[in-house]
Order: structure tokens, then C-alpha cells, then sequence
């Protein structure tokens, strides 16, 4: 599905957008502070129900109004359009789709699965694991059903017993969590690890189409508890350590995937301007293996695709999109700095002091 409209009210300084948009490439050019990243930002609000660019939504709205709201229609070959929006107010978060009121926000990128390539996607590769793991999961989630639930269950797990190991209560009042954990942790591996075999595939793919790198890039998946060991066993045996910690030391959510490449951590092998490439080789990949798996396309927010980046491996990468089942927004500060025409059903828009406008 694509997004066919968009309206935007009191995001940021855009104060009123209305815009009707192509099913595959949407350019959009302006200056900076001029209000592209906030049109990208609306999109990933309507996929998420949260910003990329702040945890709080109180920062989000324009200055001096108490509401926003971002509202769109999707549309897909062969099916109806369907209305989804979110409005913030009375510092209260309303999401719904086809009308019907939503009860979690996670319940927003079933609809509309977003992937978003920013300034700060490369931490992806150089900074802590949970970076990779909300990488890893997206994927996985949009392709197990299950998996929301059964980290969900997870979750509440280790909540019950970290909070049990803090009162200092007793081994027997706490292996009932014990068993709970175990249990989803085991699926949770299971689902990453199936989801990892096919995706290292399609990264190395796309590597090979975006840029030229002597060698085959490795992941090495650490799942967050040592191989050979059963983690009910784990639990168990490190009570006294957590307890004396305060919380759970290993599990799923200590996982990690490590990127590399002969050796070497992917980042340290290459340019600035490659690492950027490599990024984009892993969303895109993500978003490859979601369209085989799913029968459906994502949609791709590309904020400043122009940075670090020559004209030669602009049009590169543009070329390798273009060839994808994915609606695509890419920012840039000059539309000069962009050779788009090339491209099938675009879109162009230029943005000034929060007004947005075709270019026509």
C-alpha cells in the first residue's frame, strides 16, 4: 500500500499541509529549518505513533498550539483506500484507522510499515546493541505475527522477576517467571535467528548493487545468553548473581548482531560516505525481504539522501529503489543536487517556511 494523501496540521512549523502524492517517488527540496524533515517525521508519527526525532510528543507540536494532527489515506492495487490518523491533544495520543479507534500505537505499523534512513541511522553500526536489535526486530515483527506478542510476554516476564530479585524474595516464588521467560526467549531466538538467514542474503545483494567492497559481509548474531546453554538452566543458576545486580543479566534482550567484513567491524573497514550506502543496503534489504515475505511494499523516508554522497551514487541508489515495490520520500536541500529524471511517477515539492508547494 502507498499513501495516496497526506494533511498535516500544527506539526512542528508546519502549521497546514495538504498533499496529494505519487505512489512511488515524492522529492522533496528546500533549505534547512525549512520544514522538510517535519513532512518525514508526519509520516513516521501516522507508522509508529511516535517521533524519530524526540521522545516527547509535547515537542511536536507548532509553537504555541495545544494539538496536532496528521491524517492521510492509503491505497494499494485492487483495494479500497483507507483512512488512518493520529491526533495529539490534551497531551493524550487518539490513533485510528477506517475509523475504528486503535488501543496501541503498535497496532499503527501493521497498516503502514514505514523504514526511515536519517542522520542517525549509522549508529546502526557504531553504537550500542539496542540499536541492532530495534533494527532486527522491525523486520521481524512485520513478518512473524507472533513475535509482538511473545516479546510482549517476554517483557512482562522480566519485569516480574527483576522486580522480585530487587525485594529479595525467595527462588521458589520467582521460577514461575523463570519458566515464562524461558519459554518466549526460546521463540524470540527461534523467530531472529529464521529472519536473520534470509536477510543476510538480501544485504549482501544490495552491498554488491550500491557500492564495491572487497569481500563478503558477515553477521554474527549473539543471541544475549551463551549457545550451549538452556535458559530456563541459566535462570536458575544465576539467581544469587541477579539478584545481587537487581535485575535480569541475560536474555533476548541483551541480543546483539555484529556487522563485519573480513574479519573487521563493518564500520571501521569503510568511508563516511560508504557507511552511508551500507546503511541504506541494510534498509533496503529489510524492506526487500518484507515485500517477498508479506506480498506487500513499505514505504521509504530518506531524510537528506544528497549528504556524503556523490551524484554518481545518488542515481545509484535511486535506480536500486526504483526497481523495489516501495513508495519513496527523499529530502534534499537542492533539487540540483538530485537527477530524478529517470525515475518513474514522480512527484517533485519544495518547501519554504513551512508551506509546501508542487513543482510543477
Amino acid at each position: 500500500m502507498w499513501l495516496d494523501r497526506l494533511d498535516i496540521c500544527n506539526v512542528r512549523n508546519l502549521a497546514e499541509v495538504s498533499l496529494k502524492l505519487s505512489p512511488k517517488f515524492n522529492i522533496v527540496s528546500g533549505a534547512n529549518g525549512s520544514g522538510k524533515t517535519s513532512l518525514l517525521e508526519s509520516i513516521y508519527l501516522l507508522s509508529c505513533g511516535k517521533s524519530f526525532r524526540t521522545h516527547r510528543f509535547s515537542n511536536i507540536p507548532t509553537q504555541d498550539e495545544i494539538w496536532m494532527g496528521v491524517y492521510a489515506k492509503l491505497s494499494g492495487k485492487d483495494i479500497r483506500s483507507i483512512p488512518i490518523g493520529l491526533e495529539y491533544r490534551d497531551r493524550k495520543n487518539i490513533f485510528k484507522v477506517d475509523g475504528n479507534r486503535l488501543k496501541k500505537a503498535s497496532e499503527l505499523a501493521t497498516y503502514l510499515p514505514v523504514v526511515i534512513i536519517h542522520q542517525e541511522s549509522q549508529r546502526v553500526f557504531t553504537q550500542s546493541p539496542k540499536y541492532r536489535r530495534a533494527f532486527l526486530d522491525w523486520g521481524v515483527f512485520h513478518v512473524e505475527r507472533c513475535f509482538l506478542s511473545t516479546w510482549q510476554n517476554f517483557n512482562r516476564s522480566l519485569k516480574q522477576r527483576n522486580a522480585l530479585l530487587s525485594q529479595r524474595t525467595q527462588l521458589s516464588s520467582i521460577d514461575h517467571w523463570n519458566i515464562e521467560m524461558s519459554d518466549n526467549a526460546n521463540l524470540i531466538d527461534t523467530h531472529r535467528r529464521q529472519y536473520l538467514d534470509k536477510f543476510v542474503l538480501l544485504f549482501n545483494h544490495f552491498v554488491n548493487k550500491l557500492l564495491v567492497i572487497d569481500g563478503e559481509i558477515k553477521v554474527d548474531y549473539r543471541r544475549g545468553w551463551p549457545e550451549k546453554e538452556d535458559y530456563l538452566d541459566l535462570l536458575r543458576s544465576s539467581f544469587e548473581k541477579d539478584r545481587i545486580m537487581g535485575y535480569t543479566q541475560r536474555g533476548p534482550h541483551r541480543a546483539d548482531i555484529l556487522f563485519k567484513i573480513n574479519g573487521t567491524p563493518l564500520h571501521e573497514y569503510v568511508s563516511r560516505g560508504q557507511q552511508k550506502l551500507l546503511v541504506c543496503s541494510l534498509y533496503i534489504a529489510q524492506a526487500a525481504l518484507y515485500s517477498q515475505i508479506a506480498d506487500r511494499g513499505s514505504i521509504f523516508l530518506i531524510d537528506d539522501l544528497t549528504a556524503e554522497l556523490d551524484a554518481r551514487h545518488v542515481a545509484n541508489l535511486l535506480m536500486v529503489l526504483d526497481e523495489l515495490d516501495t513508495q519513496v520520500f527523499v529530502t534534499t536541500p537542492d533539487l540540483e543536487l538530485l537527477d530524478s529524471g529517470f525515475l518513474s511517477e514522480l512527484k517533485t515539492f519544495h518547501v519554504e517556511r513551512g508551506i509546501i508547494s508542487e513543482v510543477l
